[in-house]
């Protein structure tokens, strides 16, 4: 196999793995987006449930109520602590995809800059090439033009 023809084929191979490491990077973020919002949604209800507890015990609940407050705050906290701890390792993958993605990235353009200075060494030698036979053509005309003068 011509090493032109390799090298397009490794191309196109990396290129394949570089949109699809692009793909996984995608989801990864769009899982980090869902994450962010979650975690967002989870502090807002804490606020509010917290608040709303402070003014039942400003008015007045009962000791049992105050607990059942206390034991759903802490289930909260909990989930929030929890979805930091999501929101911590899914940014650690995306850096990671991130990292992948740009290696494939840069691995695909310089497979694509050596295919183009390649295409552009190929096209010098067709030039030299067709030159060569040009001036060979030229030079046969010019002595087979000198040759009939001769006679």
């Amino acid at each position: 196999m011509a090493r032109s023809r390799w090298l397009e084929k490794a191309r196109d191979a990396c290129a394949q793995r570089e949109q699809r490491l692009a793909l996984v990077l995608a989801d990864c973020r769009r899982q980090l987006q869902d994450g962010e919002a979650k975690l967002s949604e989870l502090q807002h209800y804490r606020m509010v449930y917290q608040r709303d507890f402070n003014q039942r015990v400003e008015a007045g609940v009962s000791a049992e109520r105050a607990r059942t407050y206390q034991a759903f705050l802490a289930r909260l906290d909990l989930a929030l602590s929890e979805q930091r701890e999501q929101l911590t390792q899914l940014r650690t993958q995306e850096a990671e995809e991130l990292r992948k993605w740009r290696g494939a990235a840069r691995r695909n353009e310089a497979l694509e800059r050596l295919l183009e200075r390649q295409r552009q060494a190929a096209q010098r030698r067709n030039t030299q090439v067709e030159q060569a036979a040009s001036d060979a053509h030229a030079q046969r005309a010019w002595a087979m033009k000198g040759a009939r003068r001769g006679h």
